[in-house]
């Protein structure tokens, strides 16, 4: 049986191009602490990275249960710390240059995927790529964009000829402006990577202090839906699809006529620039709580919220677009 493998791969290395990347596709790993995954989790996972690393013109995916079987069996580990000899077995036996490992951290219904490229020849990891997906309700479809996403980081822009070979191993990092972070959000959304100093201040000082900097209703409820919020006892950790992160403070919030701070290190208050009514009355800004226990709270309560009252003193986090 284990010729006949090793004649089809032989076979299917001799069918495509001489210029093709080759890849193989591992089924990806659960990590360590996370929530069990579902069989079909891991499978959709990889057939939507089989399918966007398709779509490049100059790469071979191979995806057969027979190469899974096959590093398996020679001891390729995830980290790619193999000796020479088993790489270059596992290259001749399969025609791949290059092993696409990614491993899925789940929490409730999101699934942290991380994935990166395994030089078969060096041992070389390369290309890393991570993307966060939320699937809810069984809905699947939802992991396709963030698998294009990990496609395009490791491989290249998806669709037509972009010399994507070149682009293994070298790939080239934009400038991020001083202050700010790029969480990976599908709007391109950078986000700062301190409170302003000015402390918690009513919705109109906001606008008039910060105006198009403020982040509007919008960009905060992308902020919740595509990162994941880890509390550090201090406020939240938030964690955006490619692995950076900001922290935002749970400070609190006050009333304009009172000099009392209430509820530092339980709830979070920030102001947006998007009024939330015809009368412009009210305004809507974020809102999450500890994941604690406290009376009259939701613990882990995070939303974007119709504030009834402008003169509340509410945090200030801004944003600009990325380039």
């Amino acid at each position: 049986m284990k010729k006949v493998f090793t004649i089809l791969f032989c076979l299917l290395g001799m069918m495509a191009s001489a210029d093709d990347v080759k890849l193989a596709l591992l089924q990806p790993r659960v990590a360590e602490g996370s929530d069990a995954c579902r069989p079909i989790e891991l499978n959709m996972v990889r057939g939507e990275l089989r399918k966007a690393f398709g779509w490049q013109s100059d790469f071979q995916v191979l995806t057969r249960t027979d190469v899974d079987e096959i590093l398996k069996e020679h001891s390729f580990q995830s980290s790619g710390m193999v000796n020479d000899e088993q790489r270059k077995r596992i290259g001749d036996m399969t025609g791949a240059q290059y092993v696409c490992v990614s491993t899925i951290t789940k929490d409730g219904s999101q699934l942290y995927i991380e994935s990166y490229l395994v030089n078969i020849e060096t041992g070389e990891m390369t290309n890393p790529a991570t993307q966060l997906a939320n699937v809810q309700n069984g809905d699947y479809t939802t992991l396709q964009n963030p698998c294009n996403e990990l496609a395009k980081e490791m491989l290249g822009e998806l669709g037509g000829n972009t010399n994507k070979k070149s682009k293994i191993g070298s790939r080239s990092v934009k400038e991020i402006p001083a202050g700010y972070v790029d969480l990976g959000l599908p709007s391109g959304t950078l986000w700062k990577d301190n409170n302003e100093v000015c402390g918690l201040i009513t919705y109109d000082q906001a606008v008039n202090f910060y105006g198009n900097s403020l982040p509007t209703k919008e960009q905060f409820e992308e902020l919740i839906n595509n990162c994941l919020w880890i509390w550090n006892g201090y406020g939240y950790t938030v964690q955006g699809r490619n692995g950076n992160n900001i922290s935002l403070p749970a400070e609190g919030f006050k009333h304009l006529r009172e000099n009392i701070v209430y509820n530092i290190r339980i709830t979070g208050d920030y102001w947006s620039s998007t009024l939330s009514d015809e009368n412009m009355e009210n305004a809507w800004g974020l809102y999450f709580c500890t994941t604690e226990k406290h009376s009259g709270f939701t613990p882990g309560d995070k939303f974007v919220n119709d504030y009834s009252d402008r003169n509340t003193c509410c945090s200030i986090r801004l944003v600009r677009n990325k380039y």
